[in-house]
C-alpha cells in the first residue's frame, strides 16, 4: 500500500508541475508580446537624390524589397517640381493619377505606415511614373510591439533594417504555446493514469 501511495504523490506531484506551467505560461508569452519593439524608422525614399524618375542606378522595386517596413515607421519623399499620390493597387498598375487615395506637392512628404499591407505611391507628373517613378512597399507588424504603441524614431539612410537572411524563428510566443500543449497532454495521460 505504501508503494502505491508513493506512486500516487509522485504522479500527482507530476500532474501539479504540469498545471502550474500550463498557468505561468500564458503569462511568459504576455510579457514577451509587452517587451519593447524598436522605435519606428523613417526612410528616405530614393536616398540622397529624393524622389525622381529613376536613372540607371535607381531602382525603387529594389529599395523596396530590400527593406522591412513595419506600422510605424515612416517614408520620406523630397522633391521639387513632382508631387506623390498614395493610390490603389489598380491606380498603381496603370500609373493612374486621376484618383488618388491622397495628393502631396509640398517638397518634403512624410508619409506614416499606419497599417499593415501593401502602400503604393507614384508621381503626378505626366509620363513620370512610366518612366519608374512609382513605389510599392509591404508592411509588417513587428511581432514584438503588436499591442505598442509606436514611439518616434529618425533613420538618415534607407536600408538600414535589411531583410533578414533566412529567419529560422518562428515566435517565441509560439514555442510557449506548443510547450503549453505538450504539457497539458503530460497532465491529461497523468490524470487518465490516476483513475
Amino acid at each position: 500500500m505504501a508503494a502505491a501511495a508513493g506512486t500516487v504523490s509522485s504522479r500527482a506531484l507530476a500532474l501539479a508541475g504540469a498545471v502550474l506551467f500550463v498557468l505561468v505560461a500564458p503569462g511568459a508569452a504576455a510579457a514577451e508580446a509587452a517587451a519593447p519593439r524598436p522605435a519606428p524608422l523613417e526612410f528616405h525614399v530614393g536616398g540622397p537624390r529624393g524622389w525622381r524618375v529613376p536613372d540607371a542606378n535607381t531602382s525603387y522595386d529594389w529599395w523596396a524589397t530590400n527593406n522591412r517596413f513595419h506600422v510605424g515607421d515612416r517614408l520620406l519623399f523630397k522633391y521639387a517640381q513632382d508631387s506623390v499620390l498614395v493610390v490603389d493597387r489598380p491606380a498603381f498598375d496603370a500609373c493612374n493619377a486621376t484618383e488618388p487615395l491622397a495628393a502631396f506637392s509640398d517638397g518634403a512628404t512624410t508619409v506614416r505606415l499606419d497599417r499593415p499591407g501593401f502602400f503604393c505611391f507614384i508621381s503626378g507628373e505626366p509620363g513620370h511614373c512610366q518612366e519608374g517613378q512609382r513605389l510599392m512597399v509591404r508592411v509588417m507588424v513587428h511581432p514584438a510591439g503588436l499591442a505598442a504603441a509606436p514611439a518616434p524614431g529618425t533613420l538618415t539612410q534607407p536600408g538600414v533594417r535589411p531583410r533578414p537572411s533566412g529567419c529560422a524563428c518562428s515566435g517565441a510566443a509560439a514555442s510557449v504555446a506548443a510547450v503549453a500543449g505538450v504539457a497539458v497532454k503530460a497532465a491529461m495521460a497523468v490524470l487518465v493514469d490516476l483513475a
